[in-house]
C-alpha cells in the first residue's frame, strides 16, 4: 500500500507515534524511519535470478548464471539483530547534536579549546569509551561488511538542510589502513571519503597536504570536519590492521575512540577475531554494559532432523540454484560434506557449491557428488586448508594468526573454468585419431618440435592407428613419449658392421633444432627430455605447433 503523504509528513508522523523522544530533531526527522520486519528482510535478501530451463543453457551461459552466487544472502537472526542495533545507534547519536543548538556548538568549543591548550585526543581517568559505541567482531566470510553496506544502502548517502545550509552524512564507512599507519592513516580515509560525498568538498588538501601536518592537528581537522556535515555513525571496517601499525595499536584506538567521545559520534568496529585484541579490555567492558553489545559472529553450525538450524536452512535455499542438468536432492551425506569442506563459513560455503557446479559442467559429469565436492575443495581450495583445520579443531589460537578466511574471489574460480572450457572446444582436444586431419596435423606439429619429416609422418600414423581414441593433445604426448626411448646407434667403420656403440653426447649440437639433441643431453645430465627441450628453447606450446 502506497502512502499518499509526502516523505517529510510520514517520517514526522512516525517519530510522533512511536519515537517521540527525537521529535522535533532535524537530524532525526530528515532519516527515513526505521525499516519494518518484512522491508528489513527484503533489503538483506539477494537470490540470484534462477529459473529451471537454464539448466539447457550453453555451458558458458550457465557459467555466467554460476557467478551471480558471489552476492548470494539469506538473512538471518544476527543480521536482523545488527541492523536493528545500527538503526539505534544512528538514532540516538544524534541527540543533542542539532545544527544552531547550545550542544552543537558546543562540540566545536571543545575542539577549538583543546586547538589552543595543545591537547590531543586521549583519554583521561574521567573520560570513558562512547556508550552507543560498539564492536563487531568474527570470522571473515560471515556477512558482516556486506549485512552492513546493505543496511546503509536505504540511507541517503547525504541530506542538504537548506534552512542551515549544511549537509548531513548519516553514515561515514572507512577502512583501516592495511599497514595499520597510525591515525594519521585513517585521518586520510575519512577526509578523502567526506570529499566524495560533498559537492565542491577539498577538505583532504585543506588539512592534509598543507605543510607536514601532524597527526594531532590532522585529527582535529577530521573532528572539525565530521561535526560540520553531522556525521551520524562512524564505522571502521577491518579493524585488525591496527595490529601492525609502529605506534602501537591501543594507542591509535585510544586516539580515534576519544575523538568520537568528544564529537558524540557513536562508532561501529568491525574485524576479525585478530581485532578483539586490538580493541582493548577498557572498550570490551565499556560495550558489555552499553546495551549496544553485539554477540561475536561465529560460523554456522548443522542442526537434527528435528531441530534443524541455521545452517541447514541456508544450505537447503542455496541448493536450490543448481544450474548443471542433472540436479540432485540435498542428502544427509552431501549436507556432511559442505559443512566438512567450510566448517559453516557462509562465504565459503557458497565458493565451494559454485566452483563444485562449475567443475560438473566442465567434465561433462552434469551433476554434484560428494566425491566432487571434496575433489574441488581439495584441489581448488588448497589456501584455506590450514584454517578450515583450525576451525574443524577449534584451535582459537591458531586461527587468531589469519587474519582472513575468505577464499579466492569466486570469479577467479570461474574464469580459469572458463578457460579450460574453451580449451577443450579447440582442435586440441575435438580433433579425434578418426579424423583425417588427425596424422597430418600431428606431423606438422612433430615437425615443428625438429623431428625429420619421414619420421614425423611415420610417427603420427602408428599414434593415429594404435590409439584410436587420441585427441591431438594426448597424441603429442604419445609421439613425445615414443621419441625419448633411446633408441642403439649402430656404429660406422672401425667398430665393425652392426656393433652397437654410445653415442657421444655433442654428436647432435651442430644440429641445434634437432629433437635428439635434447634427448642426448637430458640422459647425461639426468633431467627429463621435456626440461631439456625448455632449455634449448624447442618446447612451444602445444597451440603453437599445432594447426588449429
Amino acid at each position: 500500500m502506497k502512502h499518499e503523504l509526502p516523505p517529510q509528513t510520514i517520517t514526522a508522523h512516525y517519530l510522533e507515534q512511536r519515537l517521540p523522544q527525537f521529535k522535533g530533531n532535524p537530524l532525526v526527522e530528515a532519516l527515513p524511519p526505521p525499516m519494518t520486519d518484512e522491508s528489513l528482510l527484503e533489503a538483506l535478501t539477494l537470490m540470484p535470478d534462477y529459473d529451471p530451463g537454464q539448466r539447457q543453457w550453453s555451458a558458458s551461459e550457465r557459467m555466467m548464471m554460476i557467478g551471480t552466487l558471489q552476492n548470494f544472502m539469506v538473512p538471518m537472526l544476527k543480521h536482523t539483530e545488527l541492523c536493528r542495533a545500527l538503526d539505534s545507534m544512528l538514532r540516538t547519536g544524534y541527540v543533542g547534536r542539532a545544527p544552531k543548538t547550545p550542544g552543537h556548538a558546543a562540540i566545536f568549543q571543545s575542539i577549538y579549546q583543546k586547538q589552543m591548550a595543545g591537547q590531543t585526543f586521549a583519554q583521561t581517568a574521567n573520560s570513558r569509551t562512547p556508550q552507543i559505541s560498539t564492536a563487531l567482531i568474527g570470522l571473515s566470510g560471515m556477512g558482516k561488511t556486506t549485512t552492513v553496506q546493505r543496511w546503509c544502502a536505504h540511507l541517503p548517502k547525504v541530506i542538504f538542510h537548506p534552512e542551515y545550509n549544511l549537509y548531513q552524512i548519516p553514515v561515514l564507512h572507512v577502512e583501516m589502513p592495511s599497514d595499520g599507519s597510525s591515525i594519521k592513516g585513517l585521518a586520510h580515509g575519512i577526509l578523502q571519503k567526506i570529499d566524495e560525498l560533498i559537492p565542491g568538498a577539498n577538505y583532504y588538501d585543506m588539512y592534509a597536504q598543507r605543510g607536514r601536518t601532524g597527526a594531532d592537528t590532522l585529527m582535529r581537522g577530521v573532528a572539525r570536519v565530521m561535526n560540520l556535515h553531522l556525521v551520524g555513525l562512524l564505522i571502521c571496517d577491518e579493524v585488525q590492521n591496527l595490529a601492525n601499525s609502529k605506534k602501537g595499536s591501543q594507542t591509535v584506538m585510544t586516539e580515534l575512540v576519544s575523538a568520537a567521545n568528544d564529537l558524540k559520534v557513536p562508532i561501529l568496529f568491525i574485524g576479525t577475531n585478530k581485532a578483539a585484541k586490538v580493541l582493548g579490555t577498557d572498550f570490551r567492558q565499556s560495550r558489555r554494559s552499553s546495551g549496544q553489545g553485539i554477540a561475536p559472529w561465529d560460523r554456522l553450525l548443522p542442526g537434527t532432523a528435528s531441530a534443524p538450524s541455521e545452517w541447514d536452512v541456508f544450505l537447503e535455499i542455496l541448493w536450490q540454484f543448481q544450474w548443471v542438468r542433472n540436479p540432485v536432492a540435498l542428502d544427509p551425506l552431501l549436507s556432511r560434506y559442505m559443512f566438512d569442506c567450510s566448517q559453516g563459513v557462509i562465504d565459503l560455503a557458497i565458493k565451494l557449491f559454485a566452483a563444485a557446479q562449475a567443475r560438473a559442467i566442465l567434465d561433462g559429469t552434469e551433476t554434484l557428488t560428494a566425491e566432487l565436492i571434496l575433489d574441488v575443495y581439495g584441489e581448488e581450495f588448497q589456501l584455506l586448508h590450514p584454517m578450515v583445520a583450525a576451525l574443524r579443531d577449534d584451535n582459537l589460537e591458531l586461527l587468531n594468526q589469519f587474519d582472513d578466511i575468505a577464499p579466492l574471489n569466486l570469479q577467479q574460480h570461474l574464469e580459469a573454468a572458463q578457460r579450460k572450457l574453451n580449451l577443450l572446444k579447440s582442435p586440441l582436444f575435438s580433433v579425434k585419431a578418426s579424423d583425417e586431419t588427425f596424422a597430418p596435423r600431428l606431423s606438422a606439429g612433430l615437425q615443428a618440435m625438429g623431428v625429420g619429416e619421414e619420421e614425423a609422418t611415420s610417427l603420427a600414423g602408428e599414434v593415429a592407428s594404435t590409439n584410436p581414441d587420441a585427441n591431438l593433445a594426448t597424441g603429442i604426448k604419445r609421439a613425445a613419449a615414443a621419441l625419448s626411448k633411446p633408441q642403439p646407434v649402430k656404429a660406422r667403420g672401425k667398430a665393425g658392421k652392426g656393433k652397437v656403440v654410445e653415442v657421444p653426447v655433442n654428436k647432435f649440437d651442430e644440429r641445434p633444432n634437432d629433437y635428439r639433441r635434447a634427448i642426448a643431453h637430458a640422459q647425461a645430465n639426468n633431467v627429463t627430455v621435456l626440461r631439456q627441450l625448455k632449455d634449448f628453447g624447442m618446447a612451444p606450446r602445444l597451440e603453437d605447433v599445432i594447426d588449429l
